[in-house]
């Protein structure tokens, strides 16, 4: 399917291919975005569809810049001369991709080993990942090396998880215009690729490019060889076009692309606090929230609520074309980043489809469930205590994972019942019982692996001691007596 195609029918198109991976699908996102900006313009507003007229001259106008074989700007790649670019193992089409390990690692980290050459549908798709997508590293064109500066990753460091924040409505128009910021619409800057040089999209003096074109440039590039219309080897390096405001050196890069990263549309950035010992703060500083792999969706749930950021995506809403309807859904793109700091690789990369209603909790409810989060959150670090290092349950001293895992899957219910879907501004007393047996269910649980009777007197103890230690932080919280009452009877076992 065209990009006119899809645009012409984004009404009726109900979403992406289940088939792609996390940074194909956020790619797709990207580029139809971008040019859905130009026919929002065109037509003077999202409507109900994407007009066909607004549609076809938008595609007549981007034609020029899209052509994979143009002799001075080729779509998404730089132009050679072919010279010392040659197909094989020496310049192999994989490099494209983000995800891909060193040859020598390729056959342990992938299914299957990749082809050597793509079709020109798979090739166009290649080189949009890798102009939204790519890391730094050492492949070079020209004395320009690839840098960390591409409009749809982040480095979050190694071994976590870059996540994109979207919504994800009942069809392709919906998906793209409730994720569709109105300052790409207003005035008249063009997508980076359509505009490399900045002739259209530069700002005033003193003014920063267009939001567009800011969003869209590409820190990378890649020099092509193509065989009968099918893509046979890749060179990949630093793009040559660079902003107008971006000063010069590592530093001013580093400077312009981290201001541009705050501004996407497709990460959620907030304001995190740094404190000293006494708690004075001492910094401020834009973060990118994550959903990292390894932990079950209650355990990220109760994070991103404790952290408030329900308050965050309503107001990145409210700068979209289109405001979010009840019937959508949040999607979460994650990228996980392994490999090296100077030479990082996503090593894996998904679609998380999501209720919002676990995500985006009512004004009036917000506070009590931020509170209400951060308490489960500390239930869950006492459970998980005697089973560290410091803890006296010597023989199960690895198990902190497994005991964290077994409570968020019993506090789920309770959690989702009581606080998620709960109504009003506090939070019904009756769930923390709940929350405290689902601690002492867990840990009875992990305790039950234990080799032999030895360990039985340490795990007496330190069971009251869990129970001891969330019913006094559960005391700091709840104020309804009954319900306090009801938590202090519960018999812990000896």
């Amino acid at each position: 399917m065209t990009v006119q195609d899809a645009l012409l029918g984004a009404h009726n198109i109900a979403g992406f291919d289940p088939g792609l991976n996390g940074i194909e699908s956020g790619a797709q996102i990207r580029f139809l975005a971008a040019v859905a900006a130009l026919v929002v313009r065109r037509q003077g507003g999202p409507a109900r569809a994407f007009a066909a007229d607004a549609v076809l001259n938008v595609v007549d106008e981007l034609e020029p810049a899209c052509n994979l074989f143009d002799a001075d700007r080729p779509f998404l790649q730089a132009a050679h001369d072919g010279k010392g670019l040659v197909s094989g193992q020496r310049n192999p089409v994989k490099r494209l991709y983000p995800w891909m390990p060193a040859d020598r690692a390729e056959g342990f980290w992938s299914r299957g080993a990749v082809a050597k050459e793509f079709p020109m549908a798979d090739a166009t798709l290649a080189l949009v990942v890798h102009y939204h997508y790519s890391f730094g590293g050492n492949n070079s064109i020209d004395g320009r090396s690839c840098v960390n500066g591409s409009p749809g990753i982040r480095y979050p460091g190694l071994g976590y998880t870059a996540t994109e924040l979207l919504w994800h409505g009942a069809s392709l128009f919906e998906t793209l215009t409730m994720n569709l910021p109105k300052t790409w619409v207003d005035g008249t800057g063009l997508p980076a690729w359509a505009d490399p040089s900045c002739a259209v999209s530069r700002g005033g003096a003193g003014k920063p490019e267009h939001p567009l074109w800011r969003a869209t440039w590409g820190s990378n590039t890649a020099q092509c060889l193509w065989a009968d219309g099918a893509l046979v080897a890749v060179s990949i390096g630093g793009s040559r076009d660079l902003p107008p405001t971006m000063r010069a050196g590592k530093d001013g890069a580093k400077e312009w692309w981290d201001l541009r990263n705050t501004e996407d549309p497709f990460y959620l950035y907030v304001e995190v606090q740094t404190k000293n010992a006494p708690g004075v703060v001492t910094a401020v500083q834009l973060k990118a929230q994550r959903l990292d792999f390894g932990h079950q969706e209650t355990d990220l749930v109760v994070e991103w609520n404790a952290k408030g950021l329900s308050t965050a995506v309503r107001e990145r809403s409210q700068g979209a074309m289109k405001t979010p309807g009840r019937s959508a859904s949040l999607m979460f793109l994650r990228h996980l980043v392994e490999g090296t700091a100077t030479c990082p690789v996503v090593r894996r990369t998904e679609v998380l489809i999501s209720s919002p209603k676990k995500w985006v909790i009512a004004d009036e409810r917000t506070r009590a469930v931020a509170q209400a989060a951060g308490l489960v959150k500390a239930v869950c670090a006492e459970v998980a205590k005697p089973f560290t290092l410091k803890g006296r349950l010597t023989a199960l001293r690895d198990r902190r994972a497994d005991a964290e895992t077994a409570f968020w899957r019993n506090v789920t219910a309770p959690f989702e019942e009581f606080i998620i879907n709960g109504t009003g501004t506090t939070i019904d007393p009756a769930v923390w019982p709940r929350v405290r047996a689902a601690a002492l269910d867990a840990f009875d649980e992990i305790a039950a692996s234990a080799p032999g009777p030895k360990l039985a007197p340490f795990i007496m103890t330190a069971r009251s001691s869990v129970a001891r230690n969330v019913t006094g932080l559960m005391g700091r919280l709840v104020k309804d007596d009954t319900a306090w009452t009801a938590i202090e009877e519960m018999e812990v076992p000896a």
